[in-house]
């Protein structure tokens, strides 16, 4: 493999290179060095380098999927806030509906109580009224009776029609 090869060669150009005394550091020459690196870099199996790009690409999907998630969040967010507006709509539809309802009913209510009120009265200035012919049905009869040619056969029968006509007021 020749990475390794490289990796040592670079480990024999430190043991060989001039040590500063009493620090531990080491003299080398950059362009050398740089020669190593770009060796490495070509030296590095193709498979390194696919994992390198499908980390990168794992990275920009996970981001792109990020956004996606947050752009998702908003729009149901929205929906939901429009949502339980359309509800409170629905919910004071209803109640205006239930009280237009209920003032319908009590006008009706009214109403109802207010025609019959009015038709006792109606029936009451009837009644009246018939108690008058009435009373004036029987004054003209009784003028009849009087005179001497309706005899008492007249009379009578004019008794008995007026019991049956008390009778029938009971």
């Amino acid at each position: 493999m020749e990475f390794m090869s490289i990796i040592e060669e670079m480990e024999k150009l430190i043991e060989k290179s001039p040590h500063i005394p009493l620090t531990g550091r080491v003299f080398l020459d950059g362009d050398i060095l740089l020669d190593y690196l770009d060796r490495l870099r070509t030296a590095l199996p193709e498979e390194l380098r696919q994992a390198q790009w499908i980390r990168q690409e794992k990275e920009r999907l996970l981001e792109e999927a990020r956004l996606k998630a947050r752009d998702l969040l908003a729009e149901a967010e929205k929906r939901a806030e429009m949502m339980a507006g359309e509800n409170e709509l629905v919910r004071k539809a209803r109640a205006q509906a239930t009280e237009i309802v209920a003032r319908a009913q009590h006008l009706a209510e009214e109403m109802k109580s207010g025609a019959l009120s009015y038709a006792d009265g109606l029936l009451g200035q009837l009644e009246t009224s018939l108690n008058q012919a009435l009373a004036q049905v029987r004054q003209g009869r009784q003028e009849l009776q009087a005179y001497p040619s309706g005899g008492s056969a007249g009379r009578e029968a004019a008794a008995a029609s007026e019991k049956a006509e008390n009778h029938g007021r009971r």
